[in-house]
């Protein structure tokens, strides 16, 4: 895990960072509750139709489907009062993607903040780093955004995780999913 506060990376996952004490209950403290999960796609910001939201969704969760853990998804327009490296860690662990084994990946999309963050639960850290994570979205992801193509940018981002992770478990890379879109 790297804290998502001060950077240190610890290889076992403890109650709180051992660097500067950060927690999932010290962002509690400033949400009244947990946000509830929309399924794979969570677009709290209406920043996708709902022909991409559909289409987005269904391919991840045929993706999961494949490797035996999850994608997910989030758009919001602020994560204040906490950074979206904390809030995207705190969410994660808080809707527990990726189950008990936490084999689970989580893009953010802060709008406001101008952020894109991911988080790769310990089940995939193996197979995928929070830096590779992090070099994809900026690779894919990010000159989407800039151009505002949202969609698009999920899309190709997502694909390329799978990729990563399909290769990762020992399967074939980009195989053809139901819907109009290949992830």
């Amino acid at each position: 895990m790297k804290c998502p506060r001060c950077g240190l990376i610890t290889e076992v996952p403890v109650p709180q960072c051992l660097g500067c004490a950060f927690s999932i209950a010290s962002v509690d403290r400033f949400f009244r509750q947990v946000p509830k999960r929309d399924g794979f796609v969570n677009d709290w910001t209406k920043a996708l139709t709902p022909e991409q939201l559909r289409i987005l969704d269904e391919n991840l969760k045929n993706l999961s489907a494949q490797l035996n853990g999850e994608i997910v998804v989030v758009l919001i327009q602020t994560t204040k009062p906490v950074k979206p490296s904390e809030y995207v860690f705190w969410l994660f662990n808080r809707w527990q993607v990726g189950g008990p084994d936490q084999k689970g990946v989580m893009i953010l999309i802060a709008f406001k903040e101008r952020r894109v963050e991911s988080e790769v639960g310990y089940g995939w850290e193996p197979i995928l780093s929070d830096l590779e994570s992090g070099q994809i979205l900026d690779n894919l992801l990010v000159p989407h955004l800039r151009e505002g193509k949202v969609y698009e940018g999920l899309l190709r981002s997502c694909q390329s995780l799978g990729d990563v992770l399909r290769k990762g478990q020992g399967q074939p890379q980009n195989e053809k999913q139901s819907g109009s879109e290949d992830l």
